[in-house]
């Protein structure tokens, strides 16, 4: 069996940095240097690969030579403050598709968000069919109904919703987007919904630099977190495999000219 971690013991510095930083706790300071005393153990998260000063350690599973070096310099404060505070769910949408090609792009990047033990794990359904995604806006109301049936504390609210897209023929639900994406994670993970919180953050983020809008379809997404059966048949979601997560996106039919403000910040200190 290939050993995890290769020193290359003419640049190692015995620093011990791979093995402070290393998340797992696998990688111990010996008289020679660090050694990999789990390699079950071993996440592939690559911390210890990235951050060796002199690139003395390689390691299989994130090989070196797959890692590009840093180039752009951090963020200033004001340009990432400005950044993260215009972030704007987009609700209105041109008619006109966003290129696979420019999904996959974002949905790449979304790769690159922390998730629990560095499990990833999340895989993509994308959408691009009015008519599919009016199903699912559909489904997505018998689904209130049969909650409201059963007595959900969420009633009252999906009266309204319901009252909206029924009664006043708006797409609440589905935001008459043309596109959605869908996040499936295996059955027995239990970290996917938050894996997908944290990767649709990303993709939300990175959205706008390509000129694409999103936003979290709530109703659709909470009715397939709960494992609505017609949901999965449409979807054909494996059975192995659950809803954790959908998005709508497009190309946003507005621009937002301002930041708005949010609530007052509430931090106690201790």
């Amino acid at each position: 069996m290939k050993c995890v971690l290769n020193i290359d013991k003419s640049k190692c510095l015995n620093c011990g940095i791979c093995a402070e930083i290393c998340p797992s706790c696998i990688i111990e300071m010996q008289e020679d240097g660090p050694v990999c005393v789990w390699e079950r153990g071993c996440m592939a998260c690559g911390h210890c690969v990235a951050i060796c000063p002199t690139g003395a350690l390689d390691n299989n599973q994130c090989p070196r030579e797959e890692q590009i070096p840093v180039t752009v310099p951090t963020l200033d404060s004001t340009t990432a403050y400005e950044f993260l505070r215009s972030r704007r769910s987009v609700r209105c949408f041109r008619d006109e598709l966003v290129p696979e090609e420019k999904i996959s792009e974002i949905l790449s990047v979304a790769q690159y968000a922390p998730t629990a033990a560095n499990s990833q794990g999340l895989y993509y359904i994308v959408i691009s069919d009015s008519a599919v995604i009016h199903k699912i806006a559909d489904i997505t109301a018998a689904w209130m109904e049969e909650e409201i049936i059963k007595g959900s504390s969420s009633s009252r609210y999906f009266n309204n919703v319901l009252h909206t897209y029924r009664e006043r023929k708006i797409d609440i639900i589905a935001r008459n987007a043309h596109q959605m994406v869908f996040a499936l994670a295996r059955r027995l993970n239990v970290t996917g919904i938050s894996n997908w919180e944290q990767a649709s953050a990303y993709a939300e983020l990175y959205a706008p630099t390509v000129g694409v809008g999103t936003t979290i379809a709530g109703f659709i997404q909470t009715c397939g977190q709960e494992g609505y059966q017609p949901m999965r048949e449409l979807l054909a979601v494996p059975t192995k495999q659950k809803i954790v997560g959908a998005m709508m996106l497009g190309y946003p039919k507005y621009k937002y000219r301002n930041l708005v403000t949010r609530q007052h910040l509430k931090v106690e200190f201790r």
